[in-house]
């Protein structure tokens, strides 16, 4: 099973594994290159005038102008504001990467000390770029830095340059090898789950906004209909009393009836819009106790089949604040047990003077014991698959666990008493906004004397 929410399908979400397109502007790759020219020719500005070693300039000097020509006409003739897709970063990449094996192979290949850069180029596709260029610039590495160990031309040396021993030569390889392959590896996944993580944190605020949004039209609604109150309150009485004193002809008086009767509609809207704000339908800052919230989370899903059973324990009533992160978490999480437990799903309450634990067990089939330590993070599938039921994206869990957390819960993944999953959640009472603060509780008292 994959957690994952009725909101999860309103979501437009990218593969994370599969970059699509990296992203990089043109002028930070032509930036990057600058620099590394001036590094170039300063190392070799360095080598041949300070140390007075030969550093084959008719030949290096012409490899760097090559690169620095090309760069200058993408930094005139080319808007450095694009965004290069992955192919375009990928050529960049393997141009900087030819040219700097170019370099190192005119002086001394892999006993320049300098055959460390030859691992940049990899390591940045790793981040950047989708599987298939970062795999190509790893093989082209490789292929280049095994031509370096063949170069003609000496490492620059005043005399004659010191040769290195085979045995040397080809540790220096295995290890360049070796660091390209492992570098991009590890780049590779860390930029991969930051953009897993990204992608699922953008998912819990849509998620949070739409329940946000929902909340903030049922108290804009109820805005409406108190100050809309008195004015349709008023039309209906002018209405009445020309009804009454109606003396012209049966369609006048058809027309005013008909006044009256949608005047009163609306103040019957306009009143049943009012006694759910009262109720706390509508206003995401009432205060309620935990089993009623519980149970409004629960609601559209307690006909799924399963029977959903309410447990309370400790004190016998709770009063705590109503947010969209409760409602929208315990939803995500009511609606996943009831879809996959067999006939119960139980939500237990229980409160202590310290804290306050809330658990929602069923009889299903359980999370998956191979990756239940894993639980709580994006893209991560959650239970045994059952006939009837799809994979998912992975978020519910995720996007459940991130806003119940932000509440102050802590949330722990188990196996039930009833034989199924258990997720617990456990805040701490200071954490809970339990007391009505004064300007509530008269607000509250106004609302009560405000007809």
């Amino acid at each position: 099973m994959t957690y994952s929410s009725q909101s999860d399908n309103d979501l437009t979400l990218i593969d994370p594994t599969v970059p699509h397109g990296s992203g990089v502007r043109l002028g930070t790759l032509v930036l990057i290159r600058w620099i590394g020219l001036c590094g170039q020719l300063l190392s070799i500005g360095a080598v041949y005038f300070i140390l007075g070693f030969d550093v084959q300039a008719h030949l290096t000097v012409p490899t760097i102008l090559i690169s620095a020509l090309l760069n200058l006409w993408f930094s005139l003739r080319v808007d450095t504001n694009t965004r290069l897709t992955d192919a375009q970063s990928a050529a960049h990449l393997t141009f900087d990467l030819v040219h700097l094996a170019a370099l190192l192979f005119l002086t001394g290949g892999l006993s320049n000390p300098f055959s460390t850069l030859m691992l940049v180029p990899s390591s940045v596709s790793a981040t950047i770029l989708g599987r298939h260029s970062t795999k190509f610039l790893i093989f082209t590495s490789i292929g280049l830095v095994t031509c370096l160990a063949f170069t003609p031309f000496p490492l620059p040396w005043d005399g004659p340059p010191p040769e290195l021993n085979p045995i040397i030569l080809l540790g220096v390889w295995i290890s360049l090898c070796f660091t390209l392959v492992f570098l991009a590896l590890y780049m590779a996944r860390v930029a991969r789950e930051g953009r897993e993580r990204a992608r699922a944190l953008s998912a819990t605020r849509a998620a949070l906004e739409q329940e946000q949004r929902m909340a903030e039209l049922g108290t804009l609604a109820a805005a409406a209909a108190h100050e809309l109150g008195t004015p349709l309150g008023t039309i209906l009485l002018v209405s009445n009393e020309l009804l009454k004193g109606w003396q012209g002809d049966d369609a006048g008086r058809t027309d005013l009836e008909l006044i009256v009767d949608q005047t009163s509609r609306c103040r019957d809207i306009l009143a049943e819009l009012s006694a759910k704000k009262r109720a706390g339908d509508a206003d995401h800052f009432t205060y309620l106790d935990i089993e009623a919230i519980l149970r409004e989370a629960a609601a559209p899903h307690e006909g799924r089949g399963p029977k959903v059973t309410y447990e309370r324990k400790g004190d016998p009533q709770l009063i705590v604040r109503r947010t969209p992160e409760h409602i929208h978490a315990f939803r995500n999480l009511i609606e996943n047990a009831t879809g996959f437990a067999r006939s119960s799903v139980k939500i237990t309450t229980q409160s202590t003077s310290e804290n306050l634990m809330v658990s929602v067990d069923d009889d299903g089939p359980g999370f998956d014991p191979q990756i239940i330590k894993r639980l709580g993070e994006p893209y991560v599938t959650t239970r045994q698959p059952t006939p009837g039921q799809d994979g998912g994206l992975g978020l519910g869990l995720f996007i459940a666990k991130t806003l119940l957390e932000r509440t102050g819960a802590e949330v722990i993944f188990g196996t039930s008493v009833l034989g199924g999953a258990c997720i617990s959640m456990t805040w701490p009472r200071e954490a809970l906004s339990e007391k009505i603060s004064e300007d509530d509780a008269a607000e509250a008292e106004y609302e009560e004397l405000d007809p």
